[in-house]
């Protein structure tokens, strides 16, 4: 028997979702991106145009009640998860959102708790898990303890509330990596607290391991790199392109683009498409996903945590949030 294309809908079509999930959509089989909804009309049927969408919509009211839906990606700025995945819950949607969840760690409490009363799958877009230099890395600790993980991601520049948007990701990878957390210690420099040049901080994790995160926006470069020392172990991942593992005073070095055979993309090296493919397995096996709600939310958790300890903010500003609108945002 053919299986029945998954159809879904989009809320936002910005510069990520162009680079990452509409090219694993196209990439995926048996799916139909039915609907799209951007911050305009217009833009959205720009977007429609130009990627195979069946037609662009309204509102997300609109597209749900005539796009025949199976699932919804929530591709918007974090200041508005929250209505479009309740939206796509209450309506028996499966849900696949941005990280983080929310833009407050109470908002995505609820939203975890309302895909568990829907029975519904809510996915968070940590990426990083579905990266194979990070899933290389974690294999090389299967039957070994982490002791020690060092998780940085510098970048020039910054961003609104950097630490919460963005270094949120090596946050997730710590907790993957070592567990739950039971102390933080942290630090950052920041003229102007939401907008932070840097965080920098220590945890320590139930499992015995210590972590550290560094996230230093005044670097001259991208720069994403996890060191994990435990068992006369270490590893090292440069991401999105190599994994070093050595052992006994030998170096084994993984590169991924000549394993890619030269075509590797940045939608895959970096995990964007392999999580969307398990979102699209997960709705047809009706299965939880390895980065689900619960999931997000204890990785916000720590993250806020991070957040406190370092005297950052943990809401954000509330002009801020006056200028984000309530429906079709990108």
């Amino acid at each position: 028997m053919t299986e029945q294309p998954l159809r879904i809908g989009l809320v936002g079509a910005g510069s990520i979702a162009r680079v990452a999930e509409l090219p694993a959509l196209m990439a995926a089989p048996q799916v139909v991106i039915a609907g799209v909804v951007t911050r305009t009309y217009a833009s959205a049927q720009q977007v429609a145009h130009r990627w195979p969408i069946e037609r662009a919509y309204p509102s997300v009211e609109a597209m749900i009640e005539h796009a025949r839906l199976d699932a919804l990606f929530v591709l918007t700025p974090k200041t508005i998860h929250t209505p479009f995945v309740e939206l796509g819950l209450r309506a028996g949607l499966d849900v696949f959102c941005e990280k983080p969840l929310a833009s407050r760690l109470e908002e995505a409490k609820q939203l975890a708790a309302l895909a568990d009363a829907t029975g519904r799958i809510l996915m968070v877009g940590f990426n990083r898990r579905y990266a194979e230099v990070y899933i290389t890395a974690r294999e090389q600790f299967r039957e070994r303890p982490v002791q020690f993980c060092v998780a940085q991601k510098n970048r020039p520049g910054s961003e609104y509330r950097a630490t919460l948007e963005n270094s949120i990701h090596m946050v997730d990878l710590l907790r993957w990596f070592c567990g739950e957390a039971v102390e933080v210690a942290a630090h950052a420099i920041a003229p102007d607290p939401y907008h932070e040049e840097g965080t920098m901080a220590l945890i320590r994790f139930e499992s015995g391991a210590i972590g550290a995160l560094v996230a230093a926006r005044s670097a001259g470069e991208w720069d994403e790199r996890l060191d994990v020392y435990g068992g006369l172990t270490s590893v090292r991942v440069t991401a999105p392109d190599a994994v070093a593992i050595s052992q006994q005073g030998e170096t084994r070095l993984i590169e991924m683009r000549p394993r890619a055979m030269g075509w590797a993309q940045v939608n895959v090296t970096m995990g964007f498409g392999p999580e969307v493919w398990e979102f699209l397995a997960c709705v047809r096996e009706r299965r939880q996903p390895r980065t689900n709600a619960h999931e997000a939310v204890r990785t916000q958790e720590l993250t806020e945590w991070v957040l406190r300890a370092a005297g950052l903010p943990l809401e954000d500003r509330t002009e801020q949030l006056a200028e984000e609108p309530r429906h079709g945002s990108r």
